[in-house]
Parts: C-alpha cells; structure tokens; sequence
C-alpha cells in the first residue's frame, strides 16, 4: 500500500464522521423511550388537532391546541437532556450529545414553524403573540431544568398555564418575548455545550417514570386522608398517597384561581382546566400499576381479596368509587363557582359534569386493558379530545347555540364510558403473572 493511500484514508474517515447524519437514529431515542413518547405523542395530537381547528376556523382553540403541542414537545425536549444528564456514558459515545442536541432543536422548530405557518396561512395572524410567548415558556423552562433537574417535576404547571397563554399576551408584547426567547435560547446553547453528568438527574428520571411526573408532599399521616384512601383502596395502591393529594389539590387550586378571576374581572377557563386534570388523575391511576406491575403479586397476597377475581372486583369497585368522587368534585367547584360570580347556569353545570363522566370513565376503562406503558400513553388523547368538546361547546354556547344536543351526545358517550367500564373488568390482568 503506497503512502498517499495511507494519509487518505483517516481524512475520508474523518470526513465521513463530520457528516454523519444526525438523525440516525431519532425514531428509537424519541419514540422507544417512555417519558419522551409521553410528551411527544400529547405534542403530537396537539398540533393535529389544531391544524383541523384551525381549517374550521376556530381560532381559540386553534391557539390552545398548538400552544400545548409547543408546551409538550418542549417537555419531551427537557426530558432528553435530563437523560443526557443522567447517563454516564452520554459523553464517551461519539456525537451521541449533538445528535441529541440537534434532534430537540429540529423537534421544537418543526412544531413551532408548523404552528405559525397554519395560523398565518389562515390569516390569524393574532395567535403569532400568543405562539411566541408559548415558546418563551417553553425555553424557560428547559432553562430550569438545566440548572436544577428537580424542576422537571413542576412540569404539570407549564400545562396549568396552556390556557391562560392568551390572556398573558395582553400584558407582554411580542417585541418583549421575542428578546427574551433569544436570550433564553443563548442560555440554553451555553448550557448544552457544558452539560456535565448529575447525580440527581438520574433520579429525577426513575422517579419520573414510576410517578408520572408528579411529585406531591405525602400527608398520609392525617387521619381522614388514611380514611380516604382505604376508600379508594385498592385502586391507589400502585400510585399511593398521590392521588388523594392530587384530588384535595386540583380542586382547591381551581377554587383559588375562579376567586382570582372573578375578583379581577378574568374569564379564566378554570372548570376546563378541573375537568382536564381530572382526566389525567385518572390515567395516572393505570400508569403507575402498569410501571410498578410486578407489586401486583404483592397486591394479591393482602388480606380481603378471595384470589384474582375478588382483587378485580375490589379494583373495579375502587375505580367506580373514584369516579364518583371526580365527578362529585366537578359538581361541587361546578355549582360554587356558578354560584360566586352570579351566573349559575345549570345546563352548563350539567353538560360539564356528563362530559367528565364519560372522559374519566373511558380513561379507567381503557386503563384496565392496557399492560405497556406506551397504551396508557395513547389513553391521554382523551385528555386532548374532551378538551376540545368543551371548548368547541362552550363556544357555540357563547355565539347563541344552545346545549340540548350536546346532552344528548353527553348520555350516549356516557352510556359507552359505562360499556368500556365493564369492558375493561373483563380484561384486567388477563394472561398477566397472577391469572390460573
């Protein structure tokens, strides 16, 4: 072999590494990982439902969806660099952290570019502020969570605050955001380019993943919450003290913030935002037993259950129980607030309550057939679809519609919430390690 062969052939090889393709690869880091699936997938939907919004001309609703799809994606973003932080051998496999790097960048600007061109294409050109102040919240985020990973267990909030994105745009205007989105993206390129190997990354990922991104204080030493939970026992044994917490939570943040709006004149979409994380209550109810399935066998070997069919039945009647109290929850946040600003409008009260029926009971039902992660992920999409019955509802009520057929599609979905129910009763733990 002669001397020029030998000096070519590194460089064709160095050559060939600088343009390796950076997406190789993409398909089993994004959509084989449970947290990153779990974002992206709810991002996903997001943007779909938009875009057919948006053809329909509903503009508000439009801005909700595509803001969440930015929120969640930017979510599934944070995730990756959390893993990245997490894993220890992140640095020694070569164009692992910039392909990951330029993964996130290509995700973040495809839901944004793909955002903003429907709306200007639409010529909605009013939702560009509030898109822009989405991706600001966004970046502020992903900031937080590269100082401190902790910070990836409030991500629940920045879903909290997808519907009041338009409302905050009345205050900051775009040529506000726009200096911050850079400033914060220079932030997070600086970050990434240092981005050292953490301790506690690690767990805040195993954590994640075993607790749905929830994280709660654990009151279980008060008595009537122990009361409660042998209530809805053994339902919340897989996801513990955390969801009777979520349950005196949700409701007392929403009573909070219907006070607030009402005091300063808001129109704040307090009982969509009741009614939204009563549905995830309710999906994270599955979730946690299908991540913690092999406490299954430990669940069988309790005390009160005659064998498998009479853990079924106990876990069935616990599910009934819940979504009594959800739905009891509604009611009541429902009626008081009606109450507080003046305009009790029962048939709302009505509608809303039969919606949140049906959502969590088809959340539950479909919750009972699922044994993968990634089937609980796609029960999320009832989140998402009851998100957009209420508001398109709600806005034909706005526009002088009334809602008598909305009840009666309201009594046939709960009538097929109730069949799923029953379904799902018959399918639960069906050829898993407890069955013969």
């Amino acid at each position: 072999m002669s001397a020029p062969e030998l000096n070519i052939t590194p460089t064709a090889k160095m050559k060939g590494a600088r343009l390796m393709n950076p997406f190789n690869g993409m398909l089993r880091l994004w959509c084989f990982d449970v947290g990153s699936v779990s974002f992206l997938g709810t991002g996903l939907l997001g943007m779909v439902l938009g875009c057919i919004t948006a053809l329909q001309g509903k503009s508000d609703s439009a801005e909700l969806l595509f803001s969440m799809g930015i929120v969640s994606s930017s979510a599934a973003v944070a995730w990756q660099l959390i893993r990245l932080m997490a894993s220890e051998c992140a640095q020694l496999i070569p164009h692992y952290r910039r392909h990951i790097y330029i993964q996130s960048a290509a995700v973040l600007t495809s839901v944004f570019g793909i955002s903003v061109l429907f709306c200007l294409a639409l010529g909605s050109t009013s939702s560009l502020p509030t898109l822009v102040l989405a991706l600001v919240m966004s970046f502020a985020f992903i900031c937080l969570c590269l100082l401190s990973t902790q910070w990836f267990y409030a991500s629940f909030l920045l879903f909290v605050l997808v519907p009041f994105i338009s409302l905050i745009t009345a205050y900051i205007p775009l040529w506000l955001s726009a200096i911050a989105l850079v400033a914060l993206g220079a932030f997070i390129i600086r970050a990434c380019r240092a981005l050292p190997w953490r301790a506690e990354a690690r767990t805040v990922y195993l954590n994640g993943l075993e607790m749905g991104w929830f994280w709660l204080p654990n009151l279980q030493s008060m008595r009537i919450l122990s009361r409660f939970e042998r209530y809805l026992h053994p339902t919340n044994f897989f996801i513990g003290p955390m969801l009777t917490i979520l349950l005196l939570l949700i409701p007392a943040v929403c009573l909070v913030l219907g006070v607030l709006s009402h005091q300063f004149h808001q129109n704040f979409p307090v009982l969509l935002l009741l009614a939204q994380f009563s549905v995830i209550s309710c999906a994270l109810v599955h979730w946690s037993r299908v991540q913690r399935s092999r406490s299954t066998e430990t669940l069988l070997l309790m005390p009160g259950f005659d064998g498998r069919k009479g853990l079924i039945a106990a876990f069935c009647r616990g599910q009934q129980r819940l979504l009594n109290v959800v739905v009891g929850i509604m009611l009541a946040c429902s009626l008081l607030l009606g109450w507080l600003s003046g305009d009790l409008n029962m048939p709302l009260v009505g509608h809303l309550v039969l919606s949140t029926y049906w959502a969590c009971a088809l959340t539950l039902g479909f919750g009972c057939m699922c044994r993968r992660v990634l089937h609980v992920t796609l029960t999320m999409m009832f989140v998402a679809g009851h998100s957009l019955w209420v508001s398109i509802s709600l806005a034909s009520l706005r526009d002088g519609g009334n809602l008598g057929d909305w009840f009666i599609w309201d009594m046939l979905l709960m009538i097929l919430g109730s069949i799923v129910l029953f379904w799902g009763k018959k399918t639960l733990w069906k050829g898993d390690v407890i069955s013969g």
